[in-house]
């Protein structure tokens, strides 16, 4: 699922001229790198956990008893994927946000606000930009299942086992990843930015926030709509995950596989959604770091130049 979106503590129209201003800068990139290497190494685990549960359908208990028996060693297997596809992602993400603000002359609406068709759109198309990164997001769901443990061993064997299936391997399940992305960063780019002001003008209603409510701001703000998104969006993430931990059998579509997923879980809108609220804990905390992070970096290089 930013550019530079307003900050309070500025004029918006400055800030918008920023924005406009920075076409070609590196820096959303490099922060949104930033962002996604320290979410990543934080909440791998119990990225992991959230995943089995999807997946097998298991309860938390179960998923954590499956985990325990595989051991130590085995927990952290698979990280590279994440951390490469996390660190990618949000820069793209952020980076790219900027640059079609940028491209789609965002800067020429209303002051001070992201709720427009054009941030969405911009927003929209960075999400679209970022599933071209699927590839790694398909290693990782193969890392994660223990069906495949003793298929390849690591990140390198399993990207020559899925090569060897043909290049369309790598894509199991892009479409619902173009839907997924594009849909949630339309929704965190433009709801993100009038949240965060809302919880600025409530804890400081009568003077400029200091950098410790910019920050609690920011954790919130992003922390609230990034757990909010990823539970409407959870059931796709359900369907995608069975896409992709299938190598080597004819490709199905969405609905086919929704099909089976739903029979297999009793036709039941509950076991659909089991693991959802280890899923919003952890995207509550993921998107808190990731968005508090990036803005953090982002003040600290604008302060520096």
């Amino acid at each position: 699922m930013t550019g530079l979106l307003p900050s309070l503590d500025m004029s918006s129209g400055s800030r918008l001229q920023l924005s406009s201003g920075s076409r070609g800068s590196k820096v959303d990139f490099l922060c949104g790198w930033g962002a996604g290497c320290v979410e990543t190494c934080i909440l791998f685990p119990s990225s992991k956990l959230i995943f089995r549960q999807q997946l097998h359908g298991l309860l938390v208990k179960e998923a954590v008893h499956q985990l325990r028996s595989e051991g130590l060693p085995m927990l952290y297997r698979g990280l590279l994927p994440p951390l490469i596809m996390r660190t990618s992602t949000r820069a793209l993400m952020y980076g790219m946000f900027d640059q079609y603000q940028v491209q789609l002359n965002c800067h020429h609406s209303p002051p001070g606000s992201s709720f427009t068709w054009c941030h969405a759109s911009a927003a929209f198309l960075a999400g679209v930009t970022e599933a071209l990164l699927c590839p790694l997001e398909r290693i990782q769901v193969l890392l994660q299942h223990s069906a495949f443990h003793d298929h390849f061993k690591n990140t390198k064997e399993a990207f020559t086992v899925v090569r060897a299936h043909g290049i369309p391997e790598f894509y199991r399940g892009m479409s619902l990843v173009l839907v997924r992305n594009g849909l949630s960063n339309a929704c965190f780019f433009t709801l993100r930015e009038p949240l965060k002001r809302t919880i600025v003008q409530n804890v400081s209603p009568n003077h400029a926030p200091s950098p410790i409510v910019s920050l609690m701001a920011d954790f919130v703000s992003g922390g609230v709509l990034g757990a909010s998104i990823s539970t409407v969006f959870f059931p796709i993430n359900v369907v995608k995950h069975r896409m992709q931990s299938m190598i080597g059998t004819p490709f199905e579509s969405a609905i086919n596989v929704f099909r089976v997923v739903w029979e297999e879980r009793n036709r039941s809108i509950k076991e659909l959604y089991r693991g959802v609220h280890l899923n919003y804990s952890r995207s509550l905390v993921a998107w808190g770091i990731t968005n508090s992070v990036y803005e953090f970096l982002k003040r600290s290089f604008e302060e520096a130049r």
